[in-house]
């Protein structure tokens, strides 16, 4: 018998342009190197950034993009970081994401290449708001946004329900993602995530990007 095909992973089927978004994944956020936080914690005993790097590198010769999207205050005073709920009023207390310093940097282990694409943002808790990455995104003609990155507490359900309000398919590869606790994490990517994504893993998605590349290439 020929071997089992596994069924394409919905939004990734042939035909779909995919994007890579890498949310959130800078050192004060989730570095254990640079803050003690239960988040950091998670992201690296979850093993989250070799895998981003996989992902990543696939999309690369795919010739799909890479979006890192970042949150930073644009001044050290914070001035005009608007502080409207709890998590904003963290970052503004602590002061370590400040554009330009280290700690708002990008991870120091995820690679980042210059055909990648950096989505700035100075307020707010989810990558589409008030960014150029919707505008970005259908430059490209994608049809579905890959998440990755921190965290599925907050930013990666806002960001899954502002690309589905927006009209992409969503996919979630969840072993690239990590959440503030294990149980936080397993209640979103169980419970609420589904309702807006598909989830599946990145050995799964690098499968259906390679599939998706014209023989030959």
């Amino acid at each position: 018998m020929p071997p089992a095909v596994s069924p394409p992973v919905r939004g990734l089927e042939p035909g779909k342009r995919a994007a890579l978004v890498v949310n959130e994944m800078q050192n004060a956020i989730a570095n254990p190197a640079y803050i003690d936080t239960p988040l950091a914690a998670q992201v690296a005993a979850r093993g989250v950034v070799a895998r981003i790097n996989a992902l990543a590198a696939a999309f690369r010769t795919a010739g799909a993009p890479v979006v890192f999207c970042t949150i930073a205050a644009r001044r050290a005073d914070f001035a005009g970081f608007r502080v409207n709920c709890a998590l904003a009023a963290g970052i503004r207390r602590k002061g370590h994401l400040v554009e330009g310093t280290a700690n708002a940097a990008i991870h120091d282990d995820l690679t980042v290449e210059p055909s990648d694409i950096v989505c700035r943002r100075s307020h707010g808790m989810a990558p589409f708001t008030g960014t150029d990455l919707d505008a970005t995104l259908r430059g490209y003609g994608i049809d579905t946004v890959v998440l990755t990155g921190v965290s599925t507490n907050v930013a990666l359900p806002g960001a899954a329900t502002e690309a589905v309000g927006l009209g992409y398919n969503v996919v979630l590869a969840e072993d690239c993602t990590a959440g503030a606790t294990p149980e936080s994490h397993l209640m979103q990517v169980t419970m609420h995530l589904p309702l807006l994504a598909t989830l599946t893993d990145a050995a799964s998605v690098i499968a259906a990007v390679r599939a998706a590349q014209p023989a030959g290439t």
